[in-house]
């Protein structure tokens, strides 16, 4: 059985290369968790399953999945510097892994900015990408 998909939708008739995703929701504390409704997952496609995808790939620790073959070098290599003291080279290497984390990416076309900001909770993340398709994704997460 598949998720269910609004094929009437915009993102699906015209955003598929952008592929399809079980939805994220998140909170004001930075943490992600599936979407749930009657105890199935929430699908999104298009612009959101980008979305979703960018936070998926910043939040998983690099090569975290290497035994699937599928996503060997996946992830971000951000979390090895969260704990470092926090100075202008760690912030450089912050962004640089972020930068190069989205760039990896085949459904993002380039990166319009990536802000980084020290929070009590750690690092915020905002930035806004476009997709191969041009259309723009903005988002903001929490290391």
């Amino acid at each position: 059985m598949t998720l269910p998909i609004d094929t009437n939708s915009y993102d699906f008739r015209y955003n598929k290369t952008l592929n399809e995703d079980v939805n994220l929701v998140g909170n004001e504390y930075g943490k992600y968790d599936l979407d749930m409704d009657n105890d199935d997952y929430v699908n999104v496609v298009g612009v959101n399953s980008l979305a979703n995808a960018c936070i998926i790939a910043i939040l998983t620790r690099y090569n975290e999945l290497k035994d699937n073959p599928t996503y060997t070098g996946f992830g971000c290599r951000v979390h090895g510097l969260i704990k470092d003291n926090q100075n202008k080279l760690t912030k450089f290497k912050i962004e640089t892994y972020l930068t190069e984390t989205l760039n990896a990416m085949r459904r993002v076309e380039k990166i319009n900015y990536l802000k980084l900001k020290e929070i009590p909770e750690g690092h915020a993340v905002e930035f806004s990408i476009t997709s191969v398709n041009d259309e723009i994704v903005k988002q903001k997460v929490i290391l």
